[in-house]
């Protein structure tokens, strides 16, 4: 595995920003803290999702994702999910003849966790960093790491939470 790794970082072309449209899977790693998650009993779970966004040029991008993530109860013996809707900026800082595109970014997402037939929605901003590393001109992996700060509502009352994300990710650039 490290031996491939390797190989695709050294095989890999020069990194260029795409303008345009572009679309992608992830596989998440997901923890959910704060007020919404005392006494800590949903753990760390994993899931998949889909991105789509638009390089408007080659800084800057506006991204739309959905995902899912499932997570065990450690006291309940049921499982719970998390979904969310998010959107972002995306700020690529392009490294002169590299395959690798550092970014930072910002957003809001909508959350819902669901666990037993009860749902909880919530709403909140994000921000982010990552990479994508440009296999060929058009497909790109991408590791990156997420905080959404997130206000969960149940019966008129807030409750805070924060969801911390890992995610790696495959995306297609339509050039």
């Amino acid at each position: 595995m490290i031996l491939t790794v390797t190989l695709l970082f050294i095989v890999a072309l020069p990194a260029v920003a795409k303008d345009g449209f572009y679309i992608g899977i992830d596989m998440l790693f997901n923890d959910i803290s704060g007020d919404i998650n005392a006494p800590e009993n949903i753990e760390s779970g994993n899931g998949l999702g889909l991105h789509g966004g638009y390089g408007l040029n080659q800084n800057l991008a506006i991204e739309t994702g959905i995902w899912k993530t499932k997570h065990s109860n450690k006291y309940a013996g049921h499982a719970a999910d998390l979904k969310a809707g998010t959107i972002d900026l995306k700020v690529n800082y392009p490294l002169v003849d590299s395959h690798i595109e550092p970014y930072i970014l910002f957003g809001a997402g909508v959350y819902t966790i669901e666990q037993k037939g009860f749902s909880m929605e919530g709403k909140g901003g994000r921000a982010g960093i990552g990479m994508d590393i440009y296999l060929v001109p058009d497909i790109s992996v991408n590791v990156g790491f997420t905080r959404s700060n997130v206000t969960f509502k149940h019966n008129s009352v807030d409750i805070d939470g924060r969801i911390t994300t890992m995610n790696f990710g495959l995306t297609y650039h339509f050039i």
